[in-house]
């Protein structure tokens, strides 16, 4: 009953432009190596987890300016003392934590919202 309740709405995939519903997109974040930040980004079910491939990648890269990135991201997203947190770590340590995120997002137990 509460599904009937709350408004539907629809999202663009940022990588492939198909419209998916809110229900069925995954809001996660990416480096964007253009604008050299992680953005808020919104996957259909056909690309999320090769973004979340692509983002692995680029945290295990080397370069520190990902690391601040996404430690931005997850403030953006209310998460201000874990990225305090992560910030204060060591370099080797951010990317394990990181990389801890990554791996909780694909599996369910973290989501970000729009």
């Amino acid at each position: 009953m509460a599904d009937e309740n709350q408004p539907s709405y629809s999202v663009l995939c940022s990588a492939c432009y198909t419209p998916c519903s809110g229900a069925e997109a995954h809001v996660i974040p990416r480096w964007n190596p253009e604008v050299r930040r992680v953005l808020t980004t919104y996957r259909c079910g056909n690309c999320w987890l090769q973004s979340l491939s692509q983002l692995r990648e680029s945290v295990t890269s080397g370069e520190a300016e990902v690391l601040s990135s996404f430690c931005d991201f997850l403030s953006r997203h209310g998460y201000g003392k874990d990225a305090e947190t992560i910030r204060a770590a060591s370099f080797a340590k951010q990317q394990t934590h990181l990389l801890a995120i990554v791996d909780a997002v694909q599996a369910g137990d973290i989501t970000f919202g729009p």
